[in-house]
């Protein structure tokens, strides 16, 4: 347990948490947090894609969902674009998010939401959906767990040697080229490490695997239907920052296309891949702009404050874990100083 989770269990239990609780339903809250999930774990306990992705098993979920109920009021994205407007919040709000689309988003996940009464909105990649591909870090994890080599040797973007002695930091150093390599032409890398790794991959292998994983159009109309909010994880979840301005504009342009065209609605909201922030000025708000999007969220970077007027394009989200009780996280909404430290603060002290 880190110091800080001891911190907020020592002051959840001394009353101090509740009373918070209570204070922040007499005043405008200072800060408004938005919380981003992935996927739950494999039932099995077998996760033959990447790990690293399932951040909270489906009865924490259940108990999150109800111990937030009682003190906070669930937003969507017409609230959180009033916000960025300079606009005020309902009372103690608090966002949920999901990305990507997976399959268990729908399956369950949905069903305690509405039991909960709770709103989510949920941000899609919509090249995956609909043409039933595995995500890229899936795919990358899937080929590198399943190697029987000692060793991956890549000849392109550039030359890399990878040993495969540690699993996991063997698919980091693989994913690390897709997250900043610019312009990488994604698929040739992809079936460079097949390759090299000695694992099939095919489109038909490929085609089953997302089915198992990623929800369908039809799944995403009924989540609209029951109250959620659908928005843009751009086309192929490539990193903004590598990408040239008409890649952008396919990313951008095209899922809010893709979206409108199977939802009936034009999303307003997109949560960028990987969730890196935008500085002040940069081609991708231009892209954005061009594309008409409201908001834009970045993820791993903490609470909003409420005071100030925030950036419309660099809202902020707090990333959550498997093991994080529901006390410490009522305890990181009253008082975000508590959070776990978010990669972009370790990034960047």
């Amino acid at each position: 347990m880190s110091h800080r989770q001891r911190l907020a269990s020592l002051l959840h239990q001394t009353g101090v948490v509740r009373a918070a609780l209570a204070l922040r339903s007499t005043v405008v809250a200072p800060w408004l947090t938005i919380l981003t999930y992935h996927r739950f774990p494999e039932p099995s306990g077998i996760e033959l894609f990447d790990d690293e992705i399932a951040d909270v098993t489906l009865d924490a979920f259940e108990r999150q969902l109800a111990s937030l109920r009682p003190h906070f009021t669930f937003i969507g994205v017409e609230e959180l674009c009033a916000f960025a407007r300079g606009e005020g919040l309902p009372p103690n709000a608090v966002a949920i998010t999901f990305d990507d689309g997976y399959l268990d988003n729908y399956t369950r996940a949905f069903p305690l939401l509405k039991r909960y009464g709770a709103k989510a909105t949920f941000f899609l990649s919509t090249d995956y959906i609909g043409e039933r591909r595995v995500y890229w870090w899936d795919r990358v994890a899937y080929i590198v767990k399943r190697s029987s080599e000692s060793q991956l040797v890549l000849d392109y973007p550039f030359r890399l040697e990878i040993p495969l002695a540690n699993r996991r930091q063997a698919i980091e150093r693989v994913l690390r080229v897709v997250k900043t390599h610019a312009e990488l032409d994604v698929e040739r890398f992809l079936g460079e490490l097949a390759r090299a790794a000695r694992v099939a991959w095919s489109r038909s292998l490929e085609r089953a695997f997302a089915d198992r994983l990623l929800m369908t159009w039809d799944h995403v109309r009924e989540l609209r239907a029951g109250g959620m909010d659908v928005e843009s994880h751009t086309r192929t979840h490539r990193v903004l920052q590598t990408l040239s301005p008409s890649e952008l504009d396919r990313e951008l342009a095209g899922s809010k296309a893709d979206l409108t065209r199977e939802l009936g609605v034009p999303p307003r909201a997109v949560a960028y891949p990987v969730g890196n922030p935008l500085p002040r000025v940069s081609p991708i708000r231009d892209a954005l702009e061009r594309a008409g999007y409201e908001i834009g969220l970045t993820n791993c970077t903490g609470s909003n404050p409420t005071q100030d007027r925030v950036d419309r394009y660099n809202l902020k989200r707090q990333c959550l874990g498997l093991n994080l009780s529901e006390d410490y996280l009522l305890a990181m909404l009253t008082m975000p100083a508590l959070a776990p430290r978010q990669w972009w603060e370790a990034a960047h002290p």
